[in-house]
């Protein structure tokens, strides 16, 4: 990936970028139907009640090409504008980040560039200064994102001297849709060794970057089955002294198996990513919950890709994402997926887990 951000005109992006395309990239393009020269359809930008106006949007090219559209809904407050506001309102970005997003889905007929420099003071009029590119280093990341007290890379946390003894023909791997080649890609399988795993299925956890032959940081245990308690047999089980919030689980397969140019998607678990990965759907991480910290930020934003924020269908999650995006929208592209109330990316079909990423 360049370390320039990629910039377009906006001039051009309007003479360009016709609404119906990035309907088409959004896509939403079949809420809406022609009228004569117009698109017609409900507002995408506030909710409906049970009888929605299917003609208080309008879209339509009556000025020389250049796309408006405009609300005619008392929800939108009279709201109307071109191409990017479309996007910036339905998307809620920024205008740096809406030129990321055109940069994204139209770069083939955009012109793609570095983002024009200001001039300082003392520079000559008419003199050209070059820009230096910012790489976005550990060290950057931890200094914008975080607190001292919680260093950016983890090197104080050493890797255990031994490695457990795992089973991975596990029925409760099978029933959860893990195949045997995802179980040996991670490691997972059932500890019948004793101390705090024995019975638990062990998920080893390794740092960033990884040596091929080296041993995890730690463990996390997973009762397999639902008959947990809480108090004797909790679900899950972390060494006590071990900080989890700095660490993304999955981080060497995510970027291993993606372009440099491909973004990261965060979820809250690991059978999320394991389900992503099975999808066909690389570049899962997971925060061990719906808590994004400072540290973690960090290593998403030192890795330089975009991210998109997949946390579960619930109240947790939803606030989760929240937090997260506030976390990391100043420094790359964000975008957020809300899954259906209740629902979990690893319960999702492949069809379903596609069709919510193209959105």
């Amino acid at each position: 990936m360049s370390d320039e951000r990629p910039y377009v005109s906006f001039k051009e992006v309007k003479e360009k970028i016709p609404l119906p395309d990035v309907l088409e990239a959004l896509g939403i393009a079949d809420n809406f139907r022609q009228s004569g020269d117009a698109l017609v359809g409900c507002c995408p930008f506030h909710k409906h009640g049970p009888r929605p106006n299917a003609n208080q949007f309008r879209m339509d090219d009556r000025k020389g090409g250049l796309w408006l559209w405009k609300c005619f809904s008392p929800d939108c407050d009279g709201a109307g504008g071109d191409v990017i506001e479309f996007v910036k309102r339905h998307e809620n970005l920024s205008d740096s980040h809406v030129r990321f997003w055109f940069a994204d889905h139209f770069a083939d007929r955009l012109t793609c560039s570095k983002k024009p420099q200001k001039r300082s003071r003392g520079t000559p009029k008419g003199a050209k200064k070059e820009a230096r590119p910012v790489r976005l280093t550990p060290e950057r990341a931890e200094a914008s994102t975080q607190s001292k007290e919680i260093p950016c890379e983890p090197a104080d946390i050493k890797p255990l001297r031994f490695r457990l003894s795992v089973d991975p023909d596990v029925p409760y791997l099978r029933d959860r849709g893990v195949t045997q080649e995802t179980a040996a890609r991670f490691g997972l399988g059932l500890s019948r060794r004793r101390g705090m795993f024995q019975g638990y299925l062990a998920i080893p956890v390794f740092r960033y970057p990884r040596d091929r032959d080296e041993n995890p940081i730690a463990y996390l245990g997973r009762w397999p089955g639902e008959d947990f308690d809480d108090a004797d047999r909790p679900r899950y089980k972390f060494p006590a002294d071990f900080p989890k919030s700095r660490f993304l689980y999955g981080l060497n397969e995510a970027l291993a198996d993606t372009k440099e140019d491909e973004p990261l998607i965060l979820v809250e678990g690991c059978f999320s990513v394991f389900r992503l990965m099975q999808a066909d759907i690389p570049g899962a991480v997971a925060s061990f919950g719906a808590s994004l910290s400072d540290a973690q930020a960090a290593l998403l934003l030192a890795s330089g890709r975009s991210v998109i924020l997949m946390y579960d269908g619930d109240e947790a999650g939803y606030a989760g994402m929240r937090k997260a995006a506030g976390k990391l929208i100043t420094g790359t592209l964000v975008r957020a997926i809300k899954l259906p109330d209740g629902r979990q990316p690893d319960d999702l079909s492949d069809d379903e887990l596609r069709s919510l990423l193209r959105r």
